[in-house]
């Protein structure tokens, strides 16, 4: 199985990790930018398991083994992920302070977050929990989202960013889903956030308004 890198991971290159599966473990072949991250899995007798190589496997147990070396991808390609409780507090507080501060809960039994531009206004922003499999991603954490409204011409440029996917629930052209406790980039959701403001807002009242740079 192969993944895009970012970054080099050198650390990781020759190195081999127990599976939970009894009787597999798994080896890391390539961790580059260059070659990308590649991993196989071993069996038993120290051969290479070819089913776990086949996407399209019927295999339950090349199926459960890809799986968990999604997830160890993820862990190593997302090492500073903070937690949903720290991104929540952190960006609640950045948006309220800084753009304007309005918010509240816009469905009933969720914890979901909508950012208005005035009270009672349309979002700019809606932030919720979700599972990373509904972003495409192949691991079993939970991902703090938030939807933000940006210039379709951007799209292709922030979807090439760790941590920003296509928009979940949300129309994919005007809409992308930024996932807050995995993204690092904190310049590039602050643009975000207050690009989204501004496509949504008649006129522009936010406090970043009268300030110079973000």
């Amino acid at each position: 199985m192969k993944w895009k890198l970012t970054k080099d991971l050198p650390e990781l290159e020759g190195k081999i990790f127990p599976s939970q599966m009894e009787g597999f473990h798994f080896q890391v072949v390539s961790a580059s930018q260059k070659q990308g991250l590649e991993i196989v899995a071993i069996d038993e007798v120290n051969e290479r398991y070819t089913l776990f190589d086949i996407p399209t496997t019927s295999s339950s147990i090349a199926q459960a083994l890809r799986e968990e070396a999604s997830e160890l991808a993820f862990q190593w390609m997302h090492p500073e992920q903070s937690s949903i409780k720290e991104a929540r507090q952190k960006w609640t507080k950045w948006m309220t302070e800084n753009i304007v501060p309005y918010h509240g809960n816009p469905f009933e039994k969720t914890e979901a977050m909508g950012f208005m531009v005035e009270d009672k206004g349309k979002w700019y922003g809606l932030m919720m929990e979700v599972p990373l499999q509904k972003l495409g991603v192949t691991s079993k954490a939970d991902a703090l989202i938030l939807n933000v409204k940006i210039h379709p011409e951007d799209k292709e440029r922030l979807l090439s960013t760790d941590g920003i996917y296509e928009a979940y629930h949300m129309n994919k052209k005007h809409w992308i889903s930024i996932a807050l406790n995995v993204c690092t980039d904190d310049a590039l959701i602050k643009e975000c956030i207050y690009t989204s403001y501004k496509c949504v807002a008649k006129k522009d009242n936010s406090l970043l308004s009268t300030r110079d740079s973000l």
